[in-house]
C-alpha cells in the first residue's frame, strides 16, 4: 500500500527529470544556433546590458571678468557646492549662501558650477577672462605720441598688437609696455610647476619712417707733434669749441652739445684754403701729419649691428689636454655700431671702435711658436645726435721710439772701428687715434629721381634704353 508520502516523492523526482530534459534541450539548441551561425557570413548584433543612465547638465551664459578684477554672482537658491573647471584661471570665494565671488587670476576660460544640499544645480555658466584693453590702448596714446594702437585678443595668453608708429623706438616702447602690463598681471602665479603664464605678443606694428640709418666714420691717428710745431690742440677742440689756437676765431664743436657745428674754417695750417673738418683731416693726411687709417661708410637698420674689420688675423695655438687647436684672432680696425633711431631726426649711436697692433714686446715663445701681443686702443660709447651732425673722440693715445742709426759710408762696415764712423738716436714718437662719425636718416629714392651719368647728352641719349634716359638706373 503506497503512502502519501511515497506519491510526494515520485511526483518530485518527475518534476526534476522533467527540468534535467528541458535544460539539455535548450543547451542543445544554443550549440547548434552558435555552430549555424559560425558558418555563415552575415553579422550579428549583440545587445549591451543597459548601463546606469545619466544626463549632462548644459551651460547657459558667460561671464566676463577682467584680470586682477572680481565680480559678485547673485544666486537664486542656497549653494552648498561650487566646482570650478580651472581654478588657476579663476578662482571663487562663498561669502553667503547665495552669493560667489570670482576672482580672474590670468586671461583664459572656464565653467563654473553650483549645486544646493540635494545635489541639484542651480548655476551653470562659463566664465571668461582677459586683460583690460581699452584701458592700456589709452595709456600707450598717452604715453606715446603719434601711435595708433589696437590690441586684440588671440588665442588664450595672447595680444595683438596693431596699428602704426612713426619710429622702431616707439615700436619697441609700445611692445615693452604691454610686456609689462601682462608680466605684472601673472605675478601671482609665477613659479609653479607646470604652468606657462607667459603672455604671447604678436607684433603687427608698422613703422611709417625709414628704419634705416647710414653712418659714415673716418678713423684718423694725428702726430702729437702737431701741437708743438703748429698750435693744433684737440683738447682745446673738446674743451671751448676752439679749432685750432692761433690764426682763427671759428669754433667748429659746441661743447655743450657735443656736436660739430658744419661750419667752413680758414688757416694757415692748410694755406688759407677752407673746408669742413674732413678737408682738414685730408690735408693733415697729405702732408703727413695724419694718417687715415679707415673710412668706413654703413647702413644699418634701426636697433641692428652694423661691423667693420679692416687689418688680419694671426692663428694662436691653443693647447688643452694636450690638445693643440688653432684660433684666429683679429688685428688692425676693428668697429662695431649700433644706431637706434629716437625721432623723425633724432639718432642714438653706440660705437665701439678697436685699433689694434702687432707687438713684439710681452709675446710669448711655446714649443719654438711666437705667440705675439697687441698694442690695442679701444672704446665703447652711446651719443645721441641729430641727422647729419658728426661727434669726435680722441685721446687714445700711443707712445713709441724710433731708433735710427746713421754713418759714413764705407768706413762704418769697417771691423772694431766702424762704430766710431756711426751715430745712433733715438726719436721719441707720439700719435693719437682720432675717431669722427656722422650719421644720416636714409630717406628712400622716389623711382625716377636717379638719372644715369651723361643724360642729357643727345649722342649718348639715343644709345640708352628708354628706362634710362627717363631718369632709372639700374
Amino acid at each position: 500500500m503506497k503512502t502519501s508520502y511515497d506519491i510526494k516523492n515520485k511526483t518530485t523526482e518527475n518534476r526534476t527529470i522533467k527540468n534535467r530534459i528541458l535544460f539539455m534541450l535548450v543547451l542543445l539548441t544554443g550549440v547548434l544556433t552558435g555552430s549555424v551561425s559560425a558558418g555563415q557570413p552575415a553579422s550579428v548584433s549583440i545587445s549591451q546590458p543597459s548601463g546606469v543612465s545619466f544626463s549632462q547638465i548644459p551651460v547657459k551664459g558667460m561671464v566676463h571678468l577682467t584680470v586682477n578684477q572680481g565680480k559678485l554672482l547673485s544666486l537664486p537658491a542656497s549653494a552648498s557646492k561650487v566646482l570650478i573647471a580651472n581654478p588657476d584661471i579663476v578662482s571663487f570665494q562663498l561669502p553667503s549662501s547665495k552669493n560667489i565671488f570670482v576672482f580672474a587670476k590670468k586671461p583664459g576660460m572656464t565653467t563654473l558650477y553650483a549645486l544646493d544640499s540635494k545635489d541639484k544645480v542651480i548655476l551653470a555658466t562659463q566664465l571668461k577672462s582677459g586683460f583690460d584693453l581699452a584701458a592700456l590702448t589709452q595709456r600707450i596714446h598717452k604715453e606715446i605720441t603719434g601711435s595708433q594702437v589696437r590690441l586684440l585678443n588671440s588665442t588664450e595668453n595672447g595680444i595683438i598688437v596693431r596699428g602704426s608708429v612713426r619710429t622702431p623706438q616707439q615700436a619697441k616702447q609700445v611692445i615693452d609696455a604691454i610686456a609689462a602690463y601682462t608680466k605684472g598681471d601673472s605675478d601671482d602665479s609665477k613659479g609653479r610647476p607646470g604652468q606657462d603664464d607667459t603672455v604671447r605678443i604678436v607684433n603687427q606694428l608698422k613703422i611709417e619712417l625709414s628704419a634705416q640709418i647710414n653712418i659714415s666714420v673716418r678713423i684718423v691717428e694725428v702726430a702729437r707733434s702737431l701741437s708743438s710745431k703748429f698750435g693744433f690742440s684737440w683738447e682745446a677742440l673738446l674743451d671751448n669749441g676752439s679749432y685750432f689756437i692761433r690764426n682763427t676765431s671759428t669754433a667748429l664743436f659746441d661743447a655743450t652739445t657735443g656736436v660739430f657745428s658744419g661750419r667752413d674754417i680758414a688757416d694757415s695750417l692748410i694755406g688759407g684754403a677752407s673746408g669742413d673738418l674732413g678737408g682738414v683731416l685730408s690735408a693733415l693726411s697729405s702732408n703727413g701729419m695724419a694718417s687715415i687709417l679707415a673710412e668706413p661708410n654703413l647702413t644699418a637698420m634701426s636697433g641692428e649691428t652694423a661691423g667693420f674689420a679692416a687689418g688680419g688675423e694671426v692663428p694662436i695655438l691653443i693647447i688643452n689636454n694636450n690638445n693643440t687647436t688653432v684660433d684666429y684672432k683679429q688685428y688692425g680696425v676693428i668697429m662695431r655700431m649700433t644706431p637706434t633711431l629716437l625721432s623723425p631726426n633724432r639718432i642714438s649711436l653706440h660705437i665701439a671702435p678697436e685699433v689694434s697692433d702687432l707687438s713684439d714686446e710681452g709675446s710669448v715663445v711655446l714649443d719654438r711658436t711666437v705667440i705675439p701681443a697687441f698694442k690695442v686702443r679701444r672704446a665703447d660709447t652711446t651719443v645721441e645726435l641729430a641727422s647729419g651732425q658728426s661727434f669726435a673722440l680722441a685721446g687714445m693715445l700711443r707712445t713709441g721710439v724710433n731708433q735710427t742709426i746713421d754713418g759714413v759710408p764705407g768706413l762704418r762696415q769697417l771691423p772694431v772701428l766702424g762704430h766710431l764712423f756711426e751715430s745712433e738716436s733715438n726719436q721719441k714718437e707720439e700719435t693719437e687715434l682720432v675717431i669722427i662719425a656722422t650719421a644720416y636718416v636714409v630717406t628712400p629714392t622716389q623711382a625716377g629721381e636717379l638719372q644715369t651719368p651723361g643724360k642729357g647728352i643727345k649722342p649718348l641719349d639715343n644709345t640708352m634704353p628708354e628706362q634710362a634716359s627717363a631718369g632709372y638706373l639700374f
